[in-house]
């Protein structure tokens, strides 16, 4: 998927963000969650790690967003219980 961010252009697949975010510790997340394969991540974080630019540099609505467009669940994390929600 290509997609334009903070002036920037991107192309992600939702198998390379995976390849990107293995072995990757979860940080703790506020609002939404986004699962790649049986581990839930905050979007922020993954968007980050798969662009490489700061998790300051756009927002939890373009992380949801772009997360949704490549396939990826993303919920509110309040909806996660149980031993696949990170630690807060």
């Amino acid at each position: 998927m290509q997609f334009i961010l903070r002036g920037e252009a991107f192309d992600l697949t939702s198998e390379g963000v995976a390849r990107v975010v293995e072995g990757l510790v979860p940080q703790p997340f506020a609002r939404y969650a986004v699962q790649i394969g049986s581990t839930w991540y905050p979007p922020k974080q993954v968007l980050a790690q798969a662009t490489g630019l700061p998790v300051a540099a756009f927002t939890t609505q373009d992380a949801y967003r772009i997360m949704h467009r490549l396939g990826f669940t993303v919920v509110l994390a309040t909806m996660l219980t149980g031993s696949s929600a990170p630690p807060e």
